[in-house]
C-alpha cells in the first residue's frame, strides 16, 4: 500500500469478510512487523450498539485483529475516550459495543483514554495535550463511523482522532474553535491505516439516533483524501468543512478529484442488501422520524443501499420549504432499470443509472449525495425560473 492516493470499497452485509478483503486488497501486511505495537481507535463516542447510528460495529475490529493475528501480531490495544458527556469511564461503551468481549475472546488489551497520561506537544502556536499511548505506539489503526456532525458537519477519519485527547482538552477545542486542533492533532497523531465504518451511519448527529443504511466499508492510508470523498458521498463539499481546509493547509493529504483512484469490491453487493434493507424496516418498529419524513418523497423500486442513501442524504440537506416543491415522487431503483432503454425520454425524476429513462435523470452507480443534491436544486431553480 505504498501509494497515498487509493481508496478502497467494499460492499455487503458480512462485515468480517469485508474488512478482510479490503485488507488483503491494500496488502495491509507489507507494513507489519511482528513485535510491533498497535493501538486500534474505533469510535465509541456513546454507550449504544452500532445499528443506532453513532458507534463502530465491532465485527470490523475483529477482523482487522484476525487479519493482524495472523501476521504475527500479539501487542494489541484497543483505545477510545467516549464523550464528555457520556460519564467519566468509557468502559460501559466499550461493553455495550461488544470490546470486552472481543478483548477476551483474543488476548487484547482495552484502553479507557479518560485513564491515559497525557503528554503536552506544541502545535503552531497552541499546546496540545495527548493521550500517551497513542504517542509511544507503533501503528494505529483509525476505525471511526461515516456520519453527521451538529457541528462539524461530517465526522470519520480526522474528527475520530479527537478521541485520542483528554476530557478537559475536549471542552478547550469547543472553547477556541473545533477546526484548527482538529487538524492540529493529526499533524501529533498520525494514524498508519483508516478503515472507515460506512454500515449505517447517522444522518446528521453524532451521537446516532437516524442511521441510514449504506451497507459499505472504505479503507485509505491518507485521511483528507478519504474524508474529502466521504464528505461528497453524503452531500458536502469538502471545502465547506472548515477543519478539512485546516487538514489541506497542514499537509495531512490531499482532496479527492478526478485523479484519485477508486478501487471498488463486490459492487454486486448492493443489489443483495436492498432485501436486507426492506426487511429491517419492516422489524423495526422505532423507524427514525428523520427519515420516515424524508421517504415520503420516494418512489423506491429495488434500489441498492448506496444510491438511496445519497438520495436521502441530499433530501435531508435540502430545506424543508424547497423539498415541499418538489411535486412529484422521485424514482429511484433497478424495478425501473427493465424499461430504461427507450428513444424517447418519459416524465419523472429518476437517480441513477437505473432510472436513465427519466427526462430528468442523474447518472452514477451510485452518484454521491452531493451530486443528487445539485441536480434536485437545478430541478428547483427551473421550475421556479
Amino acid at each position: 500500500m505504498k501509494k497515498r492516493d487509493k481508496i478502497y470499497i467494499n460492499n455487503g452485509s458480512n462485515l468480517i469478510k469485508m474488512t478482510l478483503e479490503l485488507l488483503e486488497m491494500a496488502n495491509v501486511k507489507e507494513e507489519l512487523n511482528p513485535g510491533i505495537k498497535i493501538i486500534i481507535k474505533p469510535n465509541l463516542v456513546v454507550s449504544e450498539k452500532a445499528e443506532n447510528g453513532a458507534t463502530t460495529h465491532v465485527e470490523i475490529v475483529e477482523a482487522i485483529v484476525i487479519y493482524l493475528k495472523e501476521n504475527k501480531i500479539e501487542d494489541i490495544t484497543i483505545a477510545e475516550g467516549s464523550w464528555v458527556g457520556d460519564g467519566t469511564s468509557t468502559i460501559p461503551a466499550f461493553k455495550i459495543g461488544g470490546y470486552l468481549s472481543l478483548a477476551e475472546k483474543y488476548g487484547l488489551k482495552i484502553l479507557d483514554t479518560k485513564k491515559d497520561n497525557v503528554e503536552t506537544v506544541k502545535f503552531d502556536n497552541l499546546n496540545l495535550n495527548v493521550c500517551k499511548s497513542f504517542l509511544d505506539a507503533d501503528f494505529i489503526i483509525n476505525v471511526p463511523v461515516l456520519k453527521g456532525h451538529c457541528q462539524t458537519k461530517i465526522t470519520a477519519c480526522l474528527k475520530n482522532i479527537k478521541g485520542c485527547i483528554p476530557d478537559d482538552e475536549k471542552r478547550r477545542y469547543h472553547r477556541i474553535g473545533l477546526s484548527k486542533p482538529i487538524a492540529g492533532i493529526n499533524t501529533v497523531i498520525k494514524p498508519s491505516l483508516h478503515i472507515v465504518d460506512g454500515i449505517c451511519g447517522d444522518l446528521n448527529y453524532e451521537c446516532g439516533g437516524n442511521p441510514v443504511e449504506q451497507n459499505r466499508i472504505f479503507l485509505s492510508k491518507d485521511p483528507l483524501l478519504l474524508d474529502s470523498y466521504l464528505s461528497k458521498l453524503i452531500g458536502y463539499n469538502p471545502e465547506e468543512i472548515d477543519y478539512l481546509n485546516y487538514g489541506l493547509k497542514y499537509e495531512l493529504g490531499k482532496f479527492h478529484d478526478k485523479n484519485s483512484e477508486i478501487i471498488e469490491l463486490n459492487s454486486d453487493n448492493r443489489i443483495k442488501t436492498y432485501e436486507n434493507r426492506n426487511n429491517t424496516k419492516k422489524n423495526n418498529k422505532h423507524k427514525p422520524l428523520a427519515i420516515e419524513k424524508l421517504e415520503r418523497f420516494i418512489d423506491d423500486n429495488s434500489s441498492c443501499s448506496a444510491c438511496y442513501s445519497s438520495l436521502i442524504f441530499a433530501l435531508d440537506k435540502l430545506e424543508a420549504s424547497k423539498i415541499e416543491n418538489i411535486n412529484e415522487k422521485i424514482k429511484i431503483g433497478q424495478g425501473f432499470k427493465k424499461e430504461a432503454i427507450v428513444r424517447t425520454k418519459v416524465g419523472g425524476i429518476g437517480i441513477g443509472n437505473c432510472c436513465i429513462k427519466f427526462k430528468k435523470n442523474i447518472t452514477g452507480c451510485p452518484p454521491t449525495g452531493l451530486d443528487v443534491l445539485n441536480f434536485l436544486k437545478q430541478i428547483l431553480n427551473n421550475e421556479k425560473s
